[in-house]
């Protein structure tokens, strides 16, 4: 069997609503589509996200392509050590578009096997993937009633995303621990925005609503800083933009930085690698939890083989998922309490929509930081005293 085509699609899925976060406002999910075509009519499907389409889309067209031309799909240590060693020089973006080949490969491996890809990572661990209810920088009240009703869902964790204003997020997360009540657990994401001084006020003050876990509040270069704020806060830290590969999560190791990374294959260089981070923590005693570049229901379903053939992701993992007003599968994505029942199906699992072309745009330049592209009102910095 050879691959004989890669065909790449952009897509742009609208947000139910705006998603206002600490880095700007987001109204839609930008993503990759790639599909891998064999001479015997498999396919294999895969995704790549982040925070350039157009540039992934070259990447993968104009320089990953002739790797992949005539590539017997079984080789997956070959094919993906040819395009890791090619991007060497420039592998903080090569990475994201390494993640959708990786993704589409592994698919059209475990089709080939006639197995579902969890085989291929260690097995099912789980029969179940936990995600968490998503929540993003709105009026106190809203958030609340949003919470009430991702409790209401069967959603026992939710993730909330802060940083703009500190008392103001304080007051959301009194509000949304109110409507809840004690048993769902709640955890905060700064994405980076905090100064170190900043970042232990803040936590401390939200620490008295019962935080189970605080996301990347300091830059993601101050290691050092991280690890203080883990030392100074009584909730445990997850690293987020500070490990987004092997090497940056041996680093927050040997510094004792945190107690969980959030771990991204699209940012990692697919499922191989982010499967490698998760060994690594494992071996460690660092828990796991998946983070989300906003994946359609492809990368989505890949990111949930991951943790379901992984020990040591203990708490339930991020999407953007509900957000979406559609989705480039042939079914949705069934998430019944907050959770994702694994397939036996090969491969993903999963069918494209025949029409999923709908969604593709000729070209894709979602402005995913600053509220606006106009907008000068409100301009992020990471490390900011608030």
């Amino acid at each position: 069997m050879k691959i004989i085509d890669v065909i790449t699609t952009p897509v742009l899925i609208p947000f139910k609503k705006p998603a206002k976060w600490s880095g700007g406002t987001r109204r839609n999910a930008p993503a990759l589509i790639i599909q891998l075509k064999t001479d015997e009519g498999l396919i294999g499907y895969g995704e790549c996200v982040g925070p350039t389409i157009p540039t992934i889309q070259t990447v993968v067209e104009k320089e990953f392509k002739p790797f992949l031309i005539g590539k017997d799909p079984m080789q997956t240590e070959l094919i993906l050590h040819q395009l890791e060693e090619y991007i060497l020089n420039w592998s903080q973006i090569g990475y994201y578009a390494l993640a959708g080949i990786d993704i589409a490969l592994l698919d059209l491996k475990a089709k080939i096997l006639n197995t579902p890809l969890y085989n291929l990572l260690g097995g099912l661990y789980r029969e179940e993937v936990r995600f968490a209810g998503y929540l993003f920088i709105d009026d106190p009240l809203v958030n609340a009633k949003e919470a009430e009703a991702l409790a209401a869902q069967g959603y026992d964790e939710i993730k909330i995303k802060v940083g703009r204003e500190v008392d103001y997020d304080t007051q959301r997360i009194k509000e949304i621990r109110r409507a809840v009540g004690p048993h769902v657990k709640l955890r905060i994401d700064a994405n980076q925005i905090w100064s170190v001084p900043t970042a232990i006020r803040a936590i401390k003050q939200m620490a008295e609503y019962d935080l189970q876990l605080v996301e990347q509040p300091v830059p993601y270069y101050d290691i050092d800083g991280l690890a203080a704020v883990s030392r100074a806060v009584p909730v445990p830290i997850t690293a987020d933009e500070s490990c987004t590969n092997f090497d940056s999560a041996l680093k927050l190791i040997e510094k004792g930085a945190v107690s969980a990374f959030t771990v991204y294959p699209s940012e990692a260089g697919g499922l191989l690698k982010a499967k490698q981070i998760v060994e690594l923590a494992n071996s460690y005693g660092i828990w796991c939890v998946t983070g989300s570049w906003a994946e359609t229901g492809i990368a989505t379903m890949a990111n949930a083989h991951l943790i379901a053939s992984s020990r040591n992701f203990v708490f339930a993992s991020d999407t953007h998922y509900e957000w979406y007003s559609s989705d480039v599968l042939r079914s949705r994505l069934q998430f019944a309490n907050g959770k994702l029942s694994m397939t036996e199906q090969p491969g993903l699992g999963i069918e494209l929509a025949p029409d999923f072309n709908g969604l593709a745009k000729q070209e894709i330049r979602e402005m995913v930081f600053y509220d606006d592209e106009s907008a000068t009102a409100y301009q992020p910095r990471i490390g900011m005293i608030l």
